[in-house]
């Protein structure tokens, strides 16, 4: 009976509404948007840049035409996030019932789909060449459909051997988390029981060991699984058994990392492999590994220097050939080092607001779908965010993970702002008292 009611009360609501937007969660990542506008260039505009052709039209500078790209995914993604946010996604029920119940509600093809994109990964590699990308400039191989860089394959072209491509690490961490937030919803009583634990365990542990093994993004790796793990923790209720897993993964994770460092301590930095091995000794041993722990190094400066305002915007002097991807993972750095320490804890004040919005939005709504997925977008962008302040201040190694909508990189702010827009769209069903 409650369920008819429900239905008939769902059929009467409209297909697009933007009425009970969150507009604190708007206006939020407006904010950091303008930071990331600001601060991307202000890491490129010192260089002395090559011209080139935007869009086959304008000639600009390197640096202007990533402040512009970076523009489009922000103006891009603020459109989805408003797209996604107001579509009523439940009333396609009502149009496309088969399609509906058979592909949209079924967790399987995101999941698979999200492995797929590893797997293809992983076949391109050992198609046609496979030569360079072990250093910092990036090479398109296995036939000029994915990018190699540092060693890892992170990109999918778009276009083979074009320069728009995009990372699918950033779709998986989407697509995942909404598959996990129907496996979740139907899952009972599964996760009260160890069998069931160990069985969502494992469908989070396979895409993320794909992710790793396929393109070597570790960061990725332990992102997505975190995660589907946390959203488990907040299904599953036991947390007890939940303690017991915590402890388990914990020295399993202890012991990979003893795994990596006795066999590499004392050899040349040259020597050490995987990469992996060569920054947990750089986090550890900074001064017996110069070469690898100078990032965070130039980091560390760099919010040394800022002192309490900072330097002024435009006047960061570690950035000037010093702090590698100043405009990506060290972002956070440059932004300490021109507005200082304030500028930092303001920057950390609006995604505090920002998961706060969320959280709330998490224990007001009713619909346990509608909890997993804004669980899953908070625990997303909470672990980004202290995984990338916590490795440009050194407390832990060295990652590569972009800070959510600061960073450049189309495919982190476009999917970023994806995420957003279904947390709105929860967001908006709450029934307000």
């Amino acid at each position: 009976m409650r369920e008819k009611k429900d239905k008939r009360k769902q059929n009467k609501e409209p297909l697009i509404s933007y009425k009970g937007i969150d507009l604190t969660i708007v206006f939020v990542s407006l904010f950091l948007s303008v930071f990331c506008l600001v601060f991307v260039y202000s890491a490129s505009a010192f260089e002395l840049n090559d011209k080139v052709t935007l869009l086959k039209i304008i000639h600009v500078t390197s640096s202007e035409r990533l402040l512009f790209m970076t523009l489009f995914y922000i103006f891009a993604g603020i459109i989805m996030m408003l797209v996604v946010a107001s579509f009523n996604f439940r009333r396609l029920e009502d149009f496309i019932p088969n399609i509906y119940r058979y592909v949209i509600k079924n967790p399987t093809i995101y999941y698979l789909v999200s492995c797929s994109f590893f797997i293809y990964i992983e076949v391109m590699k050992h198609v046609g060449g496979n030569s360079g990308g072990d250093g910092a400039e990036a090479v398109n191989v296995g036939l000029g459909t994915i990018r190699k860089a540092n060693g890892a394959y992170r990109w999918i072209n778009v276009i083979p051997n074009s320069r728009i491509s995009y990372q699918p690490s950033e779709v998986v961490k989407l697509l995942l988390i909404i598959a996990f937030a129907i496996m979740l919803y139907n899952a009972g009583m599964m996760l009260q029981k160890l069998r069931g634990i160990a069985l969502y365990l494992t469908i989070a542990g396979i895409p993320s060991m794909l992710v790793l093994l396929c393109s070597s993004d570790l960061s990725s790796s332990i992102v997505i699984f975190a995660v589907l793990f946390i959203m488990m923790i907040v299904a599953g209720h036991d947390y007890r058994k939940t303690g017991l897993t915590i402890l388990v993964i914990g020295l399993l994770g202890f012991l990979v990392m003893l795994a990596l460092i006795i066999p590499n301590k004392g050899k040349p930095e040259s020597e050490i492999h995987p990469y992996q091995a060569k920054r947990i000794l750089a986090w550890i041993y900074p001064d017996d590994y110069p070469a690898t722990s100078d990032q965070t190094t130039q980091a560390m400066y760099a919010i040394g220097s800022g002192g309490l305002f900072g330097e002024g915007i435009g006047n960061s002097m570690q950035k000037i050939k010093k702090l590698p991807e100043a405009q990506n993972d060290m972002i956070f750095a440059l932004i300490c080092e021109e507005l200082g320490l304030f500028g930092g804890l303001l920057v950390l004040s609006l995604y505090f607001v920002m998961l706060l919005r969320m959280f709330m939005i998490a224990c007001e709504t009713n619909d346990m779908f509608d909890r997993m997925v804004v669980v899953g977008v908070m625990a997303h962008i909470g672990l980004q965010v202290l995984i990338n302040v916590c490795v440009v201040t050194r407390i832990f190694p060295n990652t590569g993970l972009p800070l959510p909508l600061i960073s450049a990189g189309g495919s982190s702010i476009l999917f970023m702002y994806i995420e957003l827009g279904f947390v709105l769209n929860a967001g908006k069903r709450i029934e307000r008292r």
